[in-house]
């Protein structure tokens, strides 16, 4: 799959996400799919599988009553195997709310997404949050 491929898979992901289509962005995980989420929170860890992912993302949701946005894409980069992207996102949980950078790594081929990383900038806040 060469980087144009890889560059439509992710805008189209992306703009599925920014309009909260979840059977759209979903639509682009293989499943076998592997979410790595770093943290020492309780939503922290490794979910290997479509239904892990999308039980994670569940939880996620119930958490936030669906407050979480993607407010910006700053750069979307591609190289042979990943696409990496940096965004800035914004979540709500009871009357805490939390607006952080994120780097998120994807490993795609045959149009799919096969494994996600997530980086946040500060990993302590993201910890702080969902405790």
């Amino acid at each position: 799959m060469d980087a144009s491929s890889k560059a439509e898979v992710m805008k189209r992901y992306v703009e599925a996400f920014k309009r909260k289509d979840w059977d759209a962005a979903t639509a682009f995980w293989a499943d076998d799919i592997v979410l790595h989420a770093q943290g020492r929170h309780p939503l922290a860890g490794d979910f290997f599988g479509k239904q892990a992912f999308l039980d994670h993302v569940g939880q996620v949701s119930a958490q936030l009553g669906g407050t979480i946005e993607l407010v910006e894409v700053y750069d979307v980069m591609f190289s042979a195997e990943y696409a990496v992207a940096w965004v800035k996102e914004r979540a709500v949980r009871g009357g805490r709310s939390l607006v952080f950078d994120r780097v998120n790594v994807y490993r795609i081929s045959d149009g799919k997404i096969r494994e996600l990383w997530t980086y946040d900038s500060d990993p302590y806040a993201l910890d702080e949050f969902w405790s």
